[in-house]
């Protein structure tokens, strides 16, 4: 009829919420299909965004942003979810999207609450709906927040352990499947200064590390047996831990060519402190900042 509308389903579920509060995707995916039948509408489907918070930017959200896409593209007239806080818990980032909508005549509903956003109450109603889930939001992870910092200043451990450590309890142990690895990784890094063969020492040994994962272990203090004040076993030593920071500090790649790179590991970008390297275009050198070249945040 004159009424059937095209409806785009969406729904949203953290990885805390299924966890604790066993709100499922699949669940909303029926309640949704359901409701667009019932009420003699064609469905288009369900975009769905699972394990993502509410309090993550919209912009991260991939499913949210096809959608977005399909209403510039007019392919949407209503978009429909279980409850307000499946959509959003952030006022901000509520009114950048509800823009999209409004430019492109979409309307949303909440089926299982009652909103519309027609009377100037009805808009004040969500306003403060969205805030007040906001707030929750805030409030929860500042417990979030709190409790790990009791959790440490009792003495745990509250962070992912790097290769090599496991937990025991509220303890944290040497993980003996991979302490072999590890040992040889760090002591071929103290007898060589090569990033590859300690790399390779480890492998031969059952654990395959990255480059940039590699030289991040190099970094991490939390072998050298402190973490937070919190005592955990050691692979090396502070001293060697200063070793190591010297070494990589001196440290420079083999060039190819033969080039010679008179600056090499003596120039820091005035920028952001990162290192410079050295590049070159036929016979002209030139050195950029290796932070920049790796696109991570220095102009």
């Amino acid at each position: 009829g004159c009424d059937t509308m095209r409806v785009a389903g969406y729904a949203r579920v953290s990885t805390e919420e299924q966890k604790v509060h066993g709100v499922s995707i699949a669940d909303q995916e029926q309640a949704l299909a359901r409701w667009a039948e019932e009420n003699g509408h064609e469905y288009l489907g369900c975009y769905n965004d699972a394990g993502i918070s509410a309090r993550s930017r919209y912009t991260k959200r991939t499913e949210l942003l096809r959608l977005l896409n399909d209403v510039r593209a007019h392919k949407v007239d209503l978009i429909i979810f279980t409850k307000l806080d499946r959509w959003f818990r952030n006022v901000a980032d509520y009114y950048e999207v509800q823009r999209v909508l409004d430019e492109n005549s979409v309307a949303w509903k909440a089926i299982r609450e009652d909103y519309e956003t027609e009377t100037a109450s009805g808009r004040l109603k969500v306003n403060i709906m969205l805030s007040v889930a906001q707030d929750e939001a805030d409030r929860t992870s500042e417990r979030l927040r709190q409790t790990n910092e009791y959790r440490w200043a009792a003495g745990e451990v509250v962070q992912k352990l790097p290769t090599g450590y496991k937990r025991d309890g509220k303890k944290v142990i040497f993980d003996e499947a991979t302490k072999p690895a590890m040992q040889a990784f760090f002591q071929t890094y103290l007898d060589t200064g090569s990033l590859i063969q300690s790399m390779d020492a480890a492998a031969l040994l059952g654990v395959r590390l990255t480059r940039v994962g590699a030289g991040k272990m190099l970094r991490n203090p939390f072998f050298t047996g402190t973490v937070r004040g919190i005592s955990v076993p050691a692979y090396i030593t502070p001293a060697e831990f200063e070793q190591i920071q010297r070494r990589k500090a001196m440290f420079t790649r083999a060039t190819k060519k033969r080039r010679v790179y008179l600056f090499s590991g003596l120039l820091t970008c005035g920028s952001c402190g990162g290192r410079m390297h050295a590049q070159s275009n036929r016979n002209t050198f030139y050195y950029v900042c290796g932070i920049w070249l790796n696109k991570s945040g220095c102009s």
